[in-house]
């Protein structure tokens, strides 16, 4: 890892512990032990600053690892989603981090668009989505996949900074499979 990957990855920390109101250079450098000045070496305004976390959340994050295969029922797809979601809660760090940001950057339209819109880690994530959509022959697979990623935004806020913190989650495998299995997606193989 190079001083400027440390630098975002410090950054992201902070963002994800106190939201952005948390994020300056002199944190950044105090938490990586750096002389003072050091992070606005690499990234002169705060902007720049959050900027490397926005890069930072788009390195990290995903729903599926690449080689996942695709589902050909509801229980595969369920099993395969809700491991990728407790990979995330596990992780969490770049989830709250991206979930802060997006709040605090409402008013800079080209990093919230970063974290959204124009989000690389959004396209994968979409892509992926549609992959096991079409898996599970589902139609009209590109908008369902919009909607599972809203489900799988709202499954990560409860249970990363909403209600499911310090109370009772919600069962993110049982709303997954209701969900599929609504969708008219094929169930489990009878023997």
């Amino acid at each position: 890892m190079t001083r400027r990957d440390d630098i975002a990855a410090a950054a992201m920390e902070l963002v994800a512990e106190g939201g952005t109101h948390a994020l300056t250079h002199r944190r950044v450098d105090r938490r990586l032990g750096l002389p003072e000045g050091t992070t606005s070496n690499h990234a002169r305004s705060r902007r720049e600053l959050m900027l490397l976390v926005v890069q930072q959340v788009a390195a990290v994050a995903h729903l599926l690892p690449p080689e996942a295969p695709t589902p050909s029922t509801v229980e595969e797809a369920v099993e395969q989603l809700t491991e990728a979601f407790e990979g995330v809660v596990a992780r969490g760090v770049d989830t709250r981090a991206r979930m802060s940001l997006s709040i605090d950057t409402l008013l800079d339209p080209e990093l919230h668009a970063l974290l959204t819109t124009d989000s690389p880690v959004r396209a994968t994530v979409l892509e992926q989505a549609r992959r096991l959509l079409d898996g599970l022959g589902v139609p009209d697979s590109g908008q369902r996949a919009i909607d599972l990623a809203g489900i799988m935004n709202g499954l990560f806020y409860d249970r990363l900074v909403g209600h499911g913190v310090h109370g009772t989650p919600v069962d993110a495998e049982a709303v997954l499979r209701a969900w599929l299995t609504g969708l008219g997606a094929p169930g489990p193989v009878s023997p």
